[in-house]
């Protein structure tokens, strides 16, 4: 009954409505990868789906990070993936989610006028909590591993950690909707 999957003790009705946002905060390179670029400012957006099963959703997402070369290049970086979110089934005042997925990104190096797509894996956790009945706001942290072995004499592929503030809002759905004018009539 679509009434039970609304009263699960610990899922808001809020948990089951579809998401969208953005974030905003620094991108760090890691390892190798922070030995050539330098840490900036970066920002995206996703949407989210949430599945018949309690805690399980389905995310896009699409961001746009430029980094200055310790050398004289830049380097524009545009990760766009799918991912698996799980919240944590614990009802606290906020909510913990893990993620992970895969997609491509797209890189551009200039000067050199270089661009190309690499595949890419990601891994991040998130803390939110709402703030009314549509917005929420949190903090995220994302891995990404962009995925370079197939590129003759590469050593190692790409190390990016994304970390920022994110404001999201619950879509109402069309069903929500004609209950409230229902209970308007």
């Amino acid at each position: 009954d679509h009434r039970d999957l609304h009263s699960f003790p610990t899922r808001r009705s809020s948990d089951l409505k579809p998401q969208i946002g953005a974030w905003f905060g620094p991108v760090t390179p890691l390892g190798e990868t922070a030995k050539r670029v330098e840490t900036n400012l970066g920002g995206g957006g996703f949407a989210r789906l949430t599945f018949p099963w309690p805690f399980l959703k389905f995310g896009v997402d699409a961001s746009y990070q430029k980094f200055k070369s310790k050398g004289v290049n830049e380097l524009q970086f545009v990760p766009v993936f799918g991912n698996l979110l799980f919240q944590i089934p614990v009802d606290f005042p906020v909510r913990f989610q893990f993620k992970g997925g895969a997609g491509a990104g797209w890189i551009s190096v200039k000067p050199d006028n270089k661009s190309q797509w690499d595949p890419i894996f990601m891994a991040g956790f998130e803390i939110s909590f709402p703030a009314g009945r549509i917005v929420n706001i949190g903090l995220r942290i994302d891995y990404i591993y962009i995925y370079e072995g197939y590129i003759k004499g590469s050593k190692n592929g790409g190390h990016i950690l994304n970390t920022g503030i994110q404001l999201y809002f619950n879509i109402r759905s069309e069903e929500h909707t004609s209950e409230l004018q229902s209970r308007q009539s």
